[in-house]
């Protein structure tokens, strides 16, 4: 049976990379891996489990919804119509002030609510989750909503969705967003594709990015949408053998986020 590595928690908590920079925080690495804004940054600290609520406005709704689009490919500056019916095969995920659509094969969705039932079903995926599965107990609050897929790869990596958010300056734009945050990621992380795009009625933007983690390489795509006061970050992660298999997912998914009342 061929042995499991296991995803560590820096791949875990990436998403977080971007928190903080819409204020221009000066983030530094925790020893867990998260990333918060440093002593002298002219900001407030931002622990790992302190994840802004959000204050959310909907889209318009006098606008005619785009017919939905089958696995779309991402271009920069491309407007991409969002998919407004259930996908088969695939079950809505709920999180704090969001919804997102995902292959029926993850379990996941708001960490407050649902803590147990995730946790206990990362468990069941073996004793090389454990540290995985005290982290998530330990932050209940980490994100707006967490998912993994169940069906581990043969790279051994656990595939994961995080979705976290933000407040900002209605004024903000993602252009500026990202500018922001490209400049402050940890120099480990190599940034592959910089996009800005529109999904639905939300302006957005998008980042590959890749990263050693020892003898193995994990790769993830990272969405920042903008809705009114506040910046979602979508993280899609896996291994990079298993990113341009799974990427078709993350991309179809993306386009199933709403903001919720």
């Amino acid at each position: 049976m061929k042995k499991r590595r296991v995803v560590p928690i820096c791949l875990l908590l990436l998403g977080l990379t971007l928190l903080g920079c819409g204020q221009g925080a000066n983030l530094q690495p925790t020893a867990t891996g998260a990333w918060h804004s440093g002593e002298g940054s002219g900001v407030a600290q931002i622990p790992a489990t302190a994840t802004p609520r959000p204050t959310a406005t909907l889209p318009p709704t006098d606008t005619p919804t785009p017919e939905p689009t089958a696995t779309p490919t991402l271009e920069p500056t491309a407007t991409l119509p969002p998919t407004a019916t259930p996908i088969p095969g695939w079950e809505k995920f709920e999180g704090r002030g969001m919804e997102l659509w995902l292959p029926e094969s993850y379990e996941g969705g708001n960490l407050e609510e649902d803590l147990e039932v995730i946790v206990s079903n990362l468990r069941l995926l073996g004793p090389e989750f454990e540290q995985m599965a005290q982290i998530i107990e330990q932050n209940p609050t980490m994100y707006a909503m967490w998912a993994f897929d169940s069906e581990v790869g043969s790279s051994g990596f656990l595939t994961n969705v995080n979705v976290i958010a933000e407040r900002v300056l209605s004024t903000s734009s993602v252009d500026t967003y990202l500018d922001a945050a490209l400049k402050q990621l940890p120099s480990q992380l190599r940034v592959l594709e910089r996009d800005v795009l529109t999904l639905g009625d939300y302006p957005a933007g998008r980042i590959v990015v890749e990263f050693d983690m020892g003898a193995a390489v994990a790769k993830e795509v990272q969405y920042v949408i903008k809705d009114g006061g506040t910046m979602w970050v979508i993280t899609y992660a896996t291994a990079q053998d298993e990113f341009e298999e799974r990427l078709p997912v993350f991309e179809q998914s993306v386009l199933t986020f709403r903001v919720q009342p």
